[in-house]
This record gives C-alpha cells, structure tokens and sequence, in this order.
C-alpha cells in the first residue's frame, strides 16, 4: 500500500471520535455486527486502528480482516503507529504469531489455513472493505465467530448484484458524506468533463454490471482519443486510468508512452514485486501516468493524485464511487480532482459528493442512484462548449459559457460553435483582470501552482474557471476590459474547438 504519512500516532478527527463512540454505544446496545460507511479518504483505516487499541488496552483479542495484500499492510503500519503489537497472516509473510493479541489477516490466507487457525477466539472481529464478503466463503468466516463483536467498514454498503450488507450486519452507522468532508476541508472537489462516450448498447449484463469481455471491444477504439484528451485537458497531473481488461490497458499505457508521456501498466496478476516497483515509481512520481484493472479501485492511497481517467464503463455505484475516491484526498498544492469522464459514468451514476441514502436493503444501485438524481434540486447539465458536467446554473464554472433558456436565442461568432463567453459582464471581466494580476504577481514571485486560484476564491467564493489558466499573466497596471474581453473568448474558442 502506497500512504504518506508519519510515525506517530495520528491525531483523530471530530467524525472519526464519534464514529468510535457510535460503534460502542451499539455495542452496549446489544448489538453483535455493525457496518460503519464512510467515505474513501474519510481514515477508515484510523478508525479501525483506534477500536482496536482500545480493545486491546480493555484486555481483548482481536481478528482484522482485509480482502487485498495492499490493505493487510496499510492495517499493520496503522496499528504500529498508535502502538499496538500485532501478527501478520499472509502468503509468504513469515510476520506470523498467533499468541499475540491482534492477528491482521488477507481474508484468502486465512480461508486457506483456517483448519490451522481454530483455536483463535476473537472478542473482536474488523471487516476492512465488509461489501466484498457477501459471499459463501467469506460469510462462512464471519458465521465462524458467534460470539465475537463484528465491525464492518466500507465506503459503498451496495453491490450490483443486489445482495445486500443486512445479510452480514444488523445495523448500519454512517459516519461522514463527501459533501461533508468536502466543505470541512478533508476531501478536494471533483470537476467532471463527460467526453467521448463507448457505445453499449450492444454489451450484455452480468450479476448487474456491464460482461467485462465485451467492455474491453468496445472501449479498444477510445484509446487514442483518451490520450489526446488528457493532453489537452489534464497534461501534469498524476493520473490514474482506470480500464476494463488487460489488453486495454496494455493499449492505452503504450499509447501515452507513444506521445511522450511516463506510463506504466498494472493488474491484478502482475507479480507482487513487480507491481509494488510499479506502483513506487507512481508513487514518486517517476511514472505520470498509471494505467489498470481493479489494482488502484481499492487500498490505494496516493494523496497527490488528482486526475481520474474513467475508460471503464460501470453500472455499480461501489466499483464507481471507489474509483473516484482514489483522486479526493487533499495534498500540499492540490485543490481539485479532474475526472475525465469517457464511460458515460457521470450521467448514469452521478457525482461524488451527491447524497445518497445507503441501506442494510438489498437493492440494484444503479437504480437507488437514479432515484436519488431524480430528487436533485439541480438539474445535472453538460457544458457543449467544454463538456464540463455540473449542477445548478447556466454558466459554466469551468469555461463561462451561458446556457441560455429554451425559446431564447443564443448568439453566435461568425458562424462557428455557439459562443464561449461573449456575454462577460463587466463584474466577470474585473474578476478576470483580479485573476491574471494574481497570476503575474505569483509568476514573479515563484510562488506555488494553485496560489492565484486559491486568493481568487478567498475574494469570490470560488475557484476560477480553469479557461482563464490558458491566458497570459498580467502586471498590476493591465490594460483596458474590452482587451479581456477578446482575450476570454479567443481562449474560450479554443477550448471548444479542442472539445469538439
């Protein structure tokens, strides 16, 4: 598992408290098997980290499971910041000692050797990752321990095959939203661009989700025009592509390596050693770009991560929202998430930080989603100009461009695509000239990517349209509105042009 972080013990936040003192009121309550839901990037792992010392410290024992490599070493450097002494148990790990009091497990080894694990008698059992064990196997490990206290954790209580979590657990707390890790600062905005989107009409459906064989035929021709997107939208930024099958992903790699760009391929049956070497160039950021299958969905954690490239289109509201996790936490110098959009995802499943109201219910998530989008006070628009999605306006945040009401007419430039920003009002161009001032004065005095965008919101309550970045930097004493204006709609053009 690749995480920035200290040797210490972290401090825990308000949330993260309360969740601890939820799960032990209801433990008190009477209650065997509780599933926590949290946000990706919320400190699951810290959560878990801090129940288990606490366990430990009252005199008990205690079984951590997780269902990736990944995820076992994430739980381990955890506890050993907070100072709780532990045995590891998995394939060719010799960390082993089942006299310690806390085992942390790969739920697969311990599949494996439980015939040799019978005499553990947890009174605590932690479930990383607890919607992937609505399984016959891995609900027969859970049933294997009837009197010890279970706690699950995930991000998405929901599975695309409808089964749901009320089969493993009997009471859900949900500990924090997006939306509200978000304005506290925790997690970083998403802006989404929905580009070119795959054909799936013809894909078949397999236990609620598109047949992975067939995705991989359909997004083959999409390879190249991902790349020339993300050089024209995304270029510096470390991004994770997420792809359907290995050849794609083979593909799409060799494709941003033909256009200069560092990037390596992962998947699930890459060899260990190779995939750890892999994923620490990433982490370093030797490698730009990485491309994979199910490796960076779950237990990946690189806060410098802000660009996501969907090349796998997904009707599971878990595997999407799992990926767009991997790009929302906060790092030095990042202020945003860019979600470049090519599956279609974006419209069918929503964004990030939308509310949703999770359930022990089995259900289809596809469907609880779009009930939820139903309910929006926002109308969910695709800018035409820059193909920005967003909610709640006509002007795009991201390019200006003016959605004009049916029936109205909306001008146009010489006969090219509708026009990009012609209607900067005499507000938005001195906010413009504020922005490229900061800019210049950033420029001069080297200051840190991100500074002008950052004061611009302190003075206007939000972020600059990521337009105006393509513009030339201004001294203080810059010149007249009307040279904004030419100068904002000239980018803005270009923009569209790059979209179309």
């Amino acid at each position: 598992m690749l995480i920035l972080h200290e040797n210490a013990a972290p401090k825990l936040r308000d949330y993260q408290l309360a969740a601890i003192e939820r799960v032990k009121q209801e433990r008190a309550a009477g209650h065997s098997k509780v599933l926590a839901v949290s946000p990706t990037g919320s400190g699951k792992t810290i959560i878990q980290a801090e129940l288990i010392r606490q366990e430990v410290d009252a005199g008990g024992t205690v079984l951590h499971l997780s269902p990736r490599r990944e995820l076992v070493s994430q739980a381990s450097r955890k506890l050993a910041d907070v100072g709780v002494d532990h045995s590891i148990i998995l394939a060719g790990d010799s960390r082993h000692n089942l006299y310690k009091p806390v085992q942390v497990a790969s739920v697969d080894t311990f599949q494996a050797r439980k015939h040799r694990l019978q005499t553990l008698t947890p009174q605590l059992v932690v479930v990383d990752e607890a919607h992937l064990y609505v399984t016959a196997i891995r609900s027969q490990i859970l049933a294997g321990f009837p009197h010890a206290f279970i706690v699950g954790m995930t991000a998405t209580p929901c599975r695309a095959d409808g089964r749901g979590l009320g089969l493993l657990f009997g009471k859900l707390i949900e500990v924090a939203t997006v939306k509200e890790l978000t304005a506290q600062g925790h997690l970083v905005p998403a802006r989404y661009f929905s580009l070119t989107e795959p054909d799936l009409s013809r894909v078949h459906k397999v236990a609620g989700d598109f047949k992975v064989g067939e995705l991989g035929a359909v997004m083959a021709p999409l390879v190249g025009d991902i790349v020339q997107t993300w050089l024209a939208r995304a270029g510096g930024r470390r991004t994770a592509v997420f792809c359907a099958t290995v050849s794609q992903s083979v593909a799409q790699a060799a494709e941003f390596r033909a256009h200069g760009v560092k990037a390596e391929h992962v998947d699930g049956d890459t060899p260990t050693a190779e995939r750890s070497a892999i994923l620490a160039r990433f982490a370093s950021g030797e490698t730009q770009v990485l491309t994979n299958v199910l490796v960076a969905s779950i237990g990946f954690d690189l806060p410098a991560l802000d660009c996501i490239v969907l090349a796998r289109p997904t009707q599971s509201v878990a595997l999407y929202l799992q990926m767009l996790g991997r790009g929302l936490r906060p790092a030095p110098g990042k202020h945003d998430c860019l979600v470049l959009d090519h599956s279609g995802c974006v419209h069918r499943l929503g964004f990030a930080a939308d509310e949703r109201h999770w359930s022990l219910d089995g259900h289809d998530d596809l469907s609880t989603t779009k009930s939820i989008r139903e309910r929006s006070s926002g109308k969910e628009v695709t800018c035409p100009a820059c193909a920005a999605v967003y909610t709640g306006a006509r002007e795009c945040p991201e390019c200006g461009h003016y959605i004009a009401p049916r029936g109205k007419s909306v001008k146009t430039l010489e006969g090219e695509l509708v026009e990009v920003g012609a209607e900067l009002s005499d507000e938005r161009a001195e906010q413009l000239a504020f922005y490229l001032q900061l800019m210049g004065y950033a420029a001069q005095r080297k200051f840190k990517s991100g500074w002008a965008a950052h004061k611009f919101k302190e003075k206007h309550g939000k972020f600059p349209p990521w337009s105006w970045n393509d513009m030339p930097a201004a001294e203080p004493s810059l010149g007249t509105r009307n040279w904004l204006k030419s100068r904002f709609i000239a980018s803005a053009k270009a923009a569209a042009r790059v979209a179309a």
